[in-house]
């Protein structure tokens, strides 16, 4: 229970027990407090909240972020009368409504449900409330406000209006600001016309489109800040909006909005922020922008616009602090077009990310050269080239964020002598920078956590001593350069999120070291580098990693226990190093979802640890030594949708409760010794009917670094974020490699959503091809050769119009090929080689008309086009009589190769045996031509003549 108290302070007036800090002893509560921030508590009680009812005086009073329990009752949610009556009654007096003085309350995100009127008697009582937060939770029903005559300020965001504004809301006469952000509204806001002294309204993120009657708010005339953002207004802008010349602050970003031009907004003198992102915008930016001289900040990325930006934009809006113009399709001149020259323009944020730029870094800087407070700066992906803008840090000694990410920019990386105070992000990922990192470069950085992306570069040389003793490095990404020698262990002991070096040429070991209680990591990936020696087994001390990549290297040993400790391990990636023994039995991956341990040496069996990663959705196992069959268990693992098992010692059939697997995508049996038939089963998996949800992303969203800038704003809390937030997180695919149409494929991101296929190849299967896999409509691979499988080819095959490639080759299939084949129009490989197969192929029609020999080969009773061997249609009796033994064969279940060919070694053998016979006895030679002159005397009697 916590207990509220001054910590002896009897005239204290504020109160701050953030996060669970004010956890006392003490009793005394203090008489004179006037605030009281009591956010993010833990284990609140009744009894603690009737304390309150003893402070009087208090006039603020924040309870947001809190999970309230009864007496009796520890759950985190509770009805919403517990908070606001001290008994279970709600007819007696609340003890909230007696802190008569209250002018601000707080109860953002409590989980409060229902509708207000369990404490109506507090709204009633709480004359003089001027600031009411209600937003995040689950209300439903306002309508106990309309008494609330002095309240000024109302936000009830994020709970459910079912449509339409409460009317209670719309009679509060003193609302000044009124947020009803993602409220599931609806229906008409022409009501909000009755609100004449409404200066702020916040209508973003709901239902509303442009069908909705909008006239009526140009009555709205204190009406300063409007957002309607994430609204869909059905491609055009409701003209009422256009008429609000009072307006200082606009967003109507992610509307839907597609119009031929923005110089509607012209009229709107008084605006100061004007945010029309992410619409589909067309044209020119209208020189008329110049009438808006009290513009500061502008935010038009994200849309269509093109042509060049009018030279007003820059030189005449002497306010303007804020510019973003990222992914249109300006012409190349652009940059040549604009004009930063006079000192009265002094930019804090520019954002031109694709604007098609193709200009070189001097240009850069003639456009630029008069600018000395920028502290976030994006031309990421403009092909920009030349040397690296050392001259951008000089000149603007507050620099926060800078991303050049994507162009073409070379030679060194320069950075000042003196330290960047304010700096936090530099991504130069992706040019062509080469040289070796600068020897001071951990020294620039004194004071801010930063995040440091130069990969995809050509640097060389070790990592500086500097860089691997800055303690305020936040994230480093030094992947896919040339960088080499050993990596310090001085790197692995300071306070980094993020820290990836993959796709280089270090060597040699990494050494035992203790971990620095600071060393926290959320993401170290050594992967494609040169390194030996065991795994560390300190890597398991870090218990919030989240993604360890180590494939590819030369790592040798067993897999450490103390892995076994790395309880939020969400991607791990040992993949193609020399790992020997069993996998640990005392794995507790709880939250993996991603485990790729293949093409090492491990031995044993699947370990049941498995079991204790619930949330696993690949696993990848291939290429190893691993013995034993697949357990039955491996069934409970539900949201498994690859599993990749090839090339192991495994053995046995396969268990009917693999068949459980109803999420299946890809399966990968292939070169194993499983034995048996094909469990008919299968035919529930490989999202057969669609429904499966998608499990694979373009990108494993991780966070790696710190926040971006935040530009102070009317919008979004107070502050705006840059437009390349995306850089603070960790961006990794999931990728495996699967043989698709006789080759060895990488399949990666979102693309496995849509990637089906079952390769049992290579076994020792028996029995015949189940007809239940004509079921598996979605599957486009479909592997089952080099086993002895026996039997014809069902025909409902043809049912599996997504397939792209069939490989029954290397069995003993007999039988002919099903004609309906035919239909198959995604077919792009198909072999039937080295069977016992008859009759004529398939028309040479549709996808079978690419099918050349090597598709048919080994198969010496098929004939047909594209195959040498031509169908005979004579009556001619060897012929019959041949091709009706072989059809008495396959019914009966015979090889006629095999029951030929035993023919006639018969036939040969006895032969000979009677012509020995007669050669060694004369007797009986001379009785068995006897015997033929005597038939021939009897059947051709003339002859004797």
């Amino acid at each position: 229970m916590i207990a509220f108290c001054a910590i002896e302070f009897l005239d204290l007036q504020t109160l701050d027990l953030f996060s669970g800090k004010g956890q006392h002893s003490c009793q005394l509560v203090p008489k004179n407090l006037l605030i009281a921030v009591l956010t993010e508590l833990l284990n609140w009680t009744i009894e603690d909240l009737e304390r309150l009812s003893k402070l009087k005086k208090l006039e603020v009073l924040d309870l947001g972020f809190n999970r309230f329990v009864n007496k009796s009752n520890t759950a985190p949610s509770i009805p919403t009368k517990v908070l606001f009556s001290n008994k279970s009654d709600t007819s007696t007096v609340p003890f909230l409504g007696e802190l008569k003085s209250l002018k601000t309350l707080i109860l953002t995100d409590n989980r409060l449900a229902g509708s207000l009127s369990d404490f109506a008697k507090v709204l009633t009582n709480l004359s003089n409330l001027e600031f009411l937060d209600l937003s995040w939770n689950n209300l439903d029903d306002f309508s106990d406000l309309r008494n609330m005559s002095n309240l000024k300020i109302l936000n009830v965001s994020g709970n459910n209006f079912l449509g339409r504004i409460p009317p209670s809301i719309l009679s509060l006469s003193s609302l000044e600001d009124l947020s009803l952000r993602y409220t599931n509204i609806k229906d008409s806001i022409s009501m909000l016309t009755n609100s004449s002294n409404l200066e702020v309204l916040d209508l973003s993120d709901n239902y509303l489109d442009g069908f909705f009657p909008f006239h009526d708010l140009r009555n709205l005339s204190m009406l300063k800040i409007l957002d309607l953002s994430g609204n869909n207004f059905s491609g055009r802008i409701p003209p009422s909006i256009l008429s609000l010349n009072s307006l200082e602050a606009l967003s109507l970003r992610r509307a839907n909005i597609k119009e031929d031009s923005i110089s509607g907004f012209c009229e709107l003198t008084k605006l100061q922020e004007l945010d029309l992102s992410g619409n589909k915008f067309e044209g020119i930016l209208p020189p008329c922008l110049n009438n808006l001289t009290s513009l500061r900040m502008v935010d038009f990325s994200d849309n269509q616009l093109s042509g060049n930006i009018p030279l007003s934009l820059t030189s005449n809006l002497t306010s303007l602090e804020y510019i973003s113009l990222s992914r249109n399709q300006f012409d190349q001149s652009t940059l040549s077009s604009m004009s930063l020259a006079s000192h009265k323009n002094q930019l804090k944020v520019l954002g031109l990310s694709n604007c098609n730029l193709n200009t070189s870094t001097s240009d850069l800087l003639n456009f630029l050269h008069n600018q000395y407070d920028l502290r976030l700066v994006d031309l990421s992906h403009n092909n920009l080239h030349g040397k690296f803008p050392t001259w951008l840090f000089e000149n603007n000694s507050l620099l926060h964020d800078l991303n050049l990410a994507n162009n073409s920019i070379n030679g060194d990386i320069l950075f000042p002598s003196s330290p960047m105070v304010s700096l936090t992000l530099i991504d130069i990922s992706n040019n062509q920078i080469h040289g070796k990192l600068p020897t001071n470069i951990g020294n620039i950085f004194p004071s801010s956590p930063v995040t440091l992306n130069f990969s995809k570069n050509s640097l060389e040389g070790e990592i500086p001593e500097s860089l691997a003793m800055s303690s305020h490095l936040s994230a480093l990404i030094l992947s896919n350069n040339r960088l080499d020698g050993q990596i310090s262990p001085k790197l692995f002991n300071i306070s980094l999120l993020t820290l990836r070096l993959n796709g280089n040429q270090f060597t040699g070991i990494i050494p035992n070291l203790t971990p620095s209680k600071l060393s926290h990591p959320l993401t170290l990936d050594l992967s494609q580098n040169l390194i030996s020696g065991g795994i560390p087994t300190w890597i398991g001390n870090f218990t919030e990693l989240r993604t360890l990549v180590l494939r590819n290297n030369s790592f040798d040993g067993p897999i450490p226990l103390e892995f076994c400790n790395l309880v939020s391990i969400e991607f791990l990636d040992l993949s193609q190093n020399y790992l020997s023994g069993p996998i640990p039995s005392c794995l507790n991956l709880t939250f993996l979802q991603y485990m790729h341990f293949q093409v090492n040496n491990l031995t044993g069996l699947m370990p049941k640890a498995l079991l204790r990663s619930p949330n696993l959705k690949t696993l990848d196992l291939k290429h190893n030594n691993l013995s034993g069959s697949i357990p039955s268990w491996l069934a409970l693992l539900s949201n498994l949708r690859i599993i990749l098992l090839k090339g192991n010692h495994l053995s046995g059939s396969i268990p009917h409760e693999f068949c459980q697997l109803n999420k299946i995508l890809i399966l990968d049996l292939s070169h194993n010794a499983f034995i048996g038939p094909i469990p008919p089963c299968f035919n529930i998996t490989f999202g057969k009917n669609g429904t499966v949800e998608p499990a694979f992303a373009d990108q494993v969203q991780m966070s790696y670094g710190i926040g971006t800038y935040r530009y102070p704003s009317h919008f979004h809390g107070g502050t705006y974020g840059s437009d390349q937030s995306s850089l603070d997180q960790y961006q990794e695919q999931e990728k495996v490699d699967f043989v698709t149409k006789s080759r060895s494929d990488s399949y990666r991101g979102d693309i496995l959503n849509n990637m089906t296929g079952m390769d049992l190849s290579c076994n020792e299967f028996t029995g015949d091809i189940p007809p239940e896999l004509g079921a598996l409509i979605a599957i486009r691979v479909l592997n089952l050769s080099h086993n002895q499988l026996t039997g014809s080819i069902p025909k409902i095959l043809s049912d599996l119009k997504q397939i792209e490639s069939m490989d029954l080759s290397h069995n003993k299939l007999s039988g002919q090929i099903p004609s309906e084949l035919i239909g198959i129009n995604t077919l792009a490989v198909f072999i039937v080689a080295y069977n016992n197969l008859s009759g004529r192929v398939p028309d040479m029609k549709a996808q079978f008309s690419t099918f050349n020999v090597s598709s048919y080969e080994g198969n010496p009773f098929l004939c047909g086009p594209p195959l040498q061997q031509q169908c005979n249609t004579s009556k001619d009796p060897v012929i019959s009589v041949t091709l009706r033994q072989a059809g008495l064969a396959e019914k009966f279940g015979i090889d006629p190769i095999s029951f030929l060919s035993s023919f006639a070694a018969t036939y040969v053998v006895s032969l000979l045996g009677f012509v020995i016979v007669l050669y060694v006895n004369p007797n009986w030679r001379g009785l068995w031509f006897n015997f033929i002159d005597a038939c021939l005397s009897f059947i051709f009697p003339f002859c004797s003549k």
